[in-house]
């Protein structure tokens, strides 16, 4: 049984300032017949999404702990973006840049480098960052977006119900059900850059089994002045088994190889070359319903990547011309097994608990001077649970407890009170503490840059390092306007990072020149700010949604890394406008604001950024088939900043073609 903590809005005070001004911003777009000027109460709030991922139980928006951002399929369609992590452009707080054309790092609040560490990114529950280097490879995820249903976004530490990395947010990539996808689908963009772009999804059934085959290819030339060609193939499988009324299995299978040209525009050494990277999941994932509100689930995953990339320098004075060899291949393992268990053990009560167990092994001889396997082991118990205090007071309290061979033991709980003072508005108090675990090259690395003295560098082992910890607070506040179907959300964070990882500089012993470096925690920053997202939908096909972020990061800087105050913008604003024309015509436009931070790669800080996307679109359809036509392009002001990484994005554009037979 679900509790219901929607209804009427506020009649006076600053709420309906804010939803009048909304609606005004946005009346262009209400429909015109009086019939379709208003909906319903109920039509309104049948859209408000389920979060299925911010405490592992289904819950409103209203209910969750954590500030969380859906974004459905209707977003991800009417974006016109072609990579998974241009998609997080759309949820408050996001910073998404480019390291080359086919690698962007995304951050939430500081983009500090390339890799997205301090976030646990998710594949319908199966963690993808890399144990090796750490973060997320976005474009070697076996993923093609047309399958994704909607991306859940927890704005916030979330280590109680994910663990270790779910630091400062967590992102959780939820795919489509089988059962959606019958029939044939092929679509193909192609565009400026050389992007060429095809994909061809199958969905069928089989006795009580519904079956999913996806397979993409995806190629672009990248920036114009760096290296940076890609191609990639991938294809995925998914099954979902009804087994019996009470029992069903998921299993899904995926591989993505690809070939990409690779430079260093800071090392002369580093010539031009060309490396190959492969990637690869099974996932199956076991679920009893015990009664409407209980059920028992096992999932077990093996996540593997690989990057073959070697190559020979270019000649070194030094040496007398010669060229040096490089040997930078990777092979990382992940073994990952978990049991949940979800309860209603009282009415006012619901809770879920469960434990897991992981091994991550690395091959990397080159990183680890070493042919063996680097192992990494972990276990971990958790446990949340929401209890109606009263009948508008929820309590909302989790904890984890760890321990890995990377990061010790470690206990991250969290606690919220969610209040709905009106139906339809409701006030949360939080608190939450996270860690960040070493990933294995943190931890134990042993990398020589075989240069003559005095530029040859040593990155080595000087014992354990602790995990980087964050302690945040938060004051949110929710409300839902449905008589000028309108949502807003609010939050005031404030965020204390500590022990954050940075290299050391050591000396070597008496009679070796050169430099010796380690990781060291070293660094530290608080970040507070203000996050205000709000959506207006009036139905038929009409829709906006606008989030800001205005913040302020402190830090205390001893590493080589520059200031990380400087790592994340003051001020962020997005904006997506949705248009349905009728007759199968739709508009949609989006707009990215950044204001100055420091860039990719440097301490250069590079000036304010801009982006305005459009995407027109005109869809057929018969009994039998759909066919959509689209027109996107992309920075359509041809805003850009020369950079010495060279990363700038011109305006583009692609057409695209889709066409779905029943």
């Amino acid at each position: 049984m679900t509790r219901d903590i929607t209804g009427h809005g506020l009649n006076e005070g600053f709420f309906p300032f804010i939803s009048a001004f909304l609606v005004a911003s946005i009346s262009p777009f209400t429909p015109a017949s009086a019939n379709d000027a208003l909906l319903s109460e109920e039509a309104f709030l049948d859209e408000l999404p389920i979060v299925l991922s911010a405490s592992r139980l289904p819950q409103s928006p209203a209910n969750t702990p954590i500030a969380t951002t859906v974004i459905d399929r209707e977003m991800i369609v009417a974006s016109g973006f072609t990579e998974i992590p241009d998609l997080l452009r759309l949820a408050p707080g996001f910073i998404v840049n480019y390291e080359n054309g086919y690698n962007q790092a995304v951050g939430y609040h500081v983009l500090s480098d390339q890799y997205s560490r301090q976030m646990q990114v998710l594949v319908d529950g199966r963690s993808v960052y890399e144990p090796s280097l750490g973060g997320v490879s976005w474009t070697d995820l076996p993923l093609a977006i047309d399958d994704i249903e909607r991306i859940e976004v927890m704005r916030g530490p979330n280590a109680s119900s994910y663990g270790a990395n779910a630091f400062t947010a967590i992102i959780n990539i939820i795919t489509r059900q089988a059962v959606l996808d019958r029939g044939l689908m092929l679509k193909s963009n192609i565009g400026s850059d050389g992007l060429t772009e095809g994909y061809m999804r199958y969905g069928g059934a089989h006795k009580n089994m519904d079956y999913r085959v996806t397979a993409a290819y995806r190629e672009n030339n990248g920036f114009d002045d760096r290296y940076d060609d890609m191609q990639v193939r991938l294809i995925t499988v998914r099954g979902d088994f009804q087994l019996d009324l009470d029992n069903t299995l998921m299993v899904q299978l995926g591989h993505n190889s690809g070939s990409k040209e690779d430079d260093d525009v800071f090392d002369e050494l580093v010539p031009d070359h060309k490396k190959q990277t492969y990637s690869q999941f099974q996932q199956i994932r076991l679920t009893h319903t015990l009664t409407a509100d209980q059920d028992v689930s096992v999932q077990f995953y093996h996540n593997q990547n690989k990057n073959i990339n070697d190559f020979n320098s270019t000649p070194v004075a030094a040496l007398g011309g010669t060229r040096l060899y490089f040997d930078e291949r990777v092979t990382a393992d992940r073994w990952d097994i978990e049991f949940q268990n979800i309860l209603k053990p009282a009415k006012p009560l619901r809770l879920v608990w469960g434990a897991g167990a992981r091994k991550d092994e690395v091959v990397g001889p080159t990183f680890f001077n070493t042919n063996r396997h680097v192992v990494n082991d972990s276990w971990r118990i958790f446990t949340n649970s929401e209890y109606y205090l009263t009948d508008k007071t929820l309590l909302n309290a989790g904890v984890v407890y760890e321990d890995s061979d990377t990061g010790g033991r470690n206990i991250s709980p969290r606690a919220s009170v969610n209040h709905h003072f009106h139906k339809n508005h409701t006030l949360r108090l939080s608190a939450s503490r996270a860690y960040r675990d070493p990933f294995v090259f943190e931890e134990s690395p042993d990398y020589r840059f075989p240069l003559p003295a005095p530029n040859n560098v040593l990155l080595f082992d000087a014992g354990n390092i602790d995990s980087e910890r964050i302690t945040a607070r938060e004051i949110g506040y929710i409300g839902n306007f449905p008589r000028v179907h309108t949502s807003l959300d609010v939050r005031y964070f404030h965020e204390k990072l500590e022990k954050l990882i940075s290299f050391d500089k050591a000396t070597f012993s008496e009679g070796v020149d050169g430099t010796a470096l380690f990781f060291n925690n070293l660094n530290s920053a608080q970040i507070k700010g203000v996050e205000v997202s709000a959506s207006y939908r009036p139905g038929n096909g009409n829709r906006i949604n606008i989030s800001y972020t205005h913040q302020d990061i402190d830090s205390h800087d001893m590493g080589g890394n520059g200031n990380y105050a400087d790592a994340g913008p003051e001020n962020m604003l997005n904006a997506l406008v949705i248009h349905d024309f009728k007759n199968g015509y739709s508009a949609s436009a989006g707009f990215y604001y950044l204001s100055s931070m420091k860039e990719l790669s440097t301490n250069d800080v590079r000036r304010a950024q801009y982006r305005t996307d459009i995407r027109l679109a005109r869809t057929l359809s018969t009994a039998r088939q759909n066919i959509t036509l689209a027109l996107v392009v992309q920075n359509l002001f041809d805003n850009d900043e020369e950079t010495r990484l060279r990363n700038n994005i011109d305006r583009r554009a692609y057409g695209s073609i889709s066409l779905s037979f029943k």
